[in-house]
Order: C-alpha cells, then structure tokens, then sequence
C-alpha cells in the first residue's frame, strides 16, 4: 500500500466522523484527484467509504476486519510501523526470531491470521487456524542476565489476562505458569524464547509468542480439545474485535518490556499475578519436563513465591519450590 493510500485509511479509521477531501489534501499536500484516487484504491481493497458532496468521505468500520491498518489506527503514531501482520506463517515467533538475528529492534511485533506450524511449550504444537483467534509474538532487546528475564512469562500471563478482561468484559484465571483459562479450560497459550550472546552467555533478544483462542465458536473447536479448550467468545457470546484487543496488548507489552528494563517487573506485577493464578490452592500432579517415564508426583499448591515458582506440599508431607523450568504442573480441573 502506498504511503498516500495508508495515510488517508488511518485517517479514515481513526476518524468519528466524516473527514473532507479538502483537509487531508491539505494535510498532503497533494491535489483532490489524487486524494481521490488513493479512496478509490482504499475501496479497490474491499473497504467500504461512503462519500458525501459536503462531507467527505466516511468508513465503514466494521469490527471483523483485521489487518495492519486497523491494528495501526489504533496505536499511536509511529507505533503501527513496527508491527508487521501476514496472512499465513509458519510460527510468528520463528519469523520473528528470524527478523531479530537480521537486527529487529525491541518492540517488533509479528502477527499472523494463521500459523501453519504453531508451537507450545515443550515442543508442543499449537492448533492455529484462521479466521478466528490471535496469533502475536513480541519483541524485546536486552542485555540482561537469564536470571534477571525469567520473570517475563509470568507477568506477560498477567498483563494479557488484565487486557482480556478490559476489552472483552471476562476474566480470566492463570494457571501457573503461563497458561490463561476460563472455568476448566484454555483460551491462551504463552511461549517464551531467548537467545544468548555466545560470549558473555547474556541475553541477547526474548520472543515472547502469545496465542489467543477469540471467536471460535464451540463447534469451531477441533475434536481433541474439546474437552481442555474453549475461546472468549464461546464463553462470553460476543464477538472478540481482534484488531482492538491486539492493539491494547501491544501497549500493554510496550508498558512491560520498559518496566522490565528499570527491574520493576516483580513489583508491579507479582501482586496482581497471585491474584489471577487459580492454581493455589489446588490438588496438582507434577510432571518432569524430560520424564523419564517415572510417576508423577502428588500434592497441593500452596502459593506463588516471589520469583514466580509455586510451593507445592507433596503427599508425602515434603514442601517444594517448583520452576516451570523443571515441571509442568497438570490436573487444574479438566485440563491438563
């Protein structure tokens, strides 16, 4: 898209109202043939402009659409130009990985309406589909050491789920570490990557991947999760405005990763974390991340420490601090 054409469809989205031929040739500079000319390539593009004689000219906003310029509209300037959207990917966090070894500065974002080869924890795929859900992944630059960033899944679960609950009116729970549900089951999936200098073993660039189940519908839901899945809107009934809930995560990530930055992350989101996490409290089993194939262990969730691992209280009687690094925690309700 031009830089004419993408000027003046920011405009129009952003707008409450009309806005005339005359003002944004003005703003321009350019003749009112080619403002109108660039509208008609706008609805060339299958947008839908009303035009008046004494008004201008008005879009039809309509919420379903989804794609940069209606993330971008929603972001302030120049924000929106280091947001990257692609119809289909493999995984957004592989092509942002990709970006980053080629220099990506923090704070790009990768999204795509569909992953083709989506990944979850522990090398888990992650059922992508188009048409319906979010699929984010988020940049952030940094020299720190890994200790000093093994907060950053956590507090993204909490700063996405506190987002989910503004925009769309429902709140969901955390179950530690990183897993958002509603009631006994999933609506979002967080995967963090990192990669490392080779000589100061320092941190070099974190891919933060963030997959959102939106507007499947409960039959849009594949057969095997069922039972472990659902979405916002199958709970809620109401259609998730992708664009808008993408742009307001967006800038809830841009508050973190500047937090993160000044060491603050604890602070700010360790308290509202303990309140989201629906794990406490709970019976869990504890599996090892590289099961040997011997018997998961048994117990209780006390708490979530201050560095985000759960106390657990085993049947046994023994008390342990677990890492998502070493266990995954399974038998939250229905899902595991």
């Amino acid at each position: 898209m031009s830089g004419t054409k993408e000027y003046i469809l920011k405009r129009l989205l952003r707008s409450e109202g009309y806005i005339s031929g005359e003002s944004l040739s003005n703003e321009l500079g350019i003749s009112r043939s080619a403002v109108n000319a660039a509208v008609a390539g706008i609805r060339n593009d299958g947008y839908e402009i009303t035009s008046s004689t004494k008004k201008g000219y008005l879009i039809n906003k309509d919420g379903r659409r989804y794609g940069k310029p209606e993330i971008s509209a929603l972001l302030p300037d120049p924000r929106g130009d280091s947001v990257f959207f692609y119809d289909s990917v493999g995984s957004t966090n592989n092509v942002l990985k990709e970006m980053a070894m080629n220099g990506a500065p923090s704070g790009t974002v990768v999204i795509s309406d569909e992953q083709t080869s989506g990944k979850g924890r522990l090398g888990r795929s992650f059922d992508s589909p188009g048409k319906k859900n979010i699929y984010l992944s988020y940049l952030i630059r940094t020299r720190k050491a890994p200790s000093d960033c093994s907060a950053i899944t956590a507090c993204t679960a909490a700063s996405v789920c506190d987002v989910i609950g503004r925009v769309c009116g429902i709140c969901p729970g955390i179950k530690w570490v990183n897993d958002l549900v509603i009631g006994s089951k999933k609506i979002c999936g967080i995967l963090t990557e990192m990669t490392f200098q080779s000589e100061s073993l320092q941190v070099d660039s974190i891919v933060i991947g963030i997959g959102i189940n939106a507007n499947w519908n409960k039959r849009d839901i594949p057969g095997p999760l069922k039972e472990i899945a659902t979405s916002i809107k199958a709970e809620s009934g109401r259609e998730v405005q992708r664009a808008v809930l993408v742009a307001e995560i967006i800038s809830a990530l841009d508050e973190m990763a500047a937090l993160f930055e000044e060491g603050k992350l604890t602070e700010c989101y360790l308290p509202s974390y303990r309140k989201m996490c629906v794990t406490t409290g709970k019976k869990v089993s504890i599996v090892r991340v590289h099961d040997s194939g011997e018997d998961p262990g048994h117990g209780t969730a006390l708490e979530v420490n201050d560095d985000f691992s759960l106390k657990v209280k085993l049947d046994d009687g023994s008390v342990k601090d677990l890492t998502s690094g070493e266990v995954s925690v399974r038998g939250l309700y229905g899902y595991i």
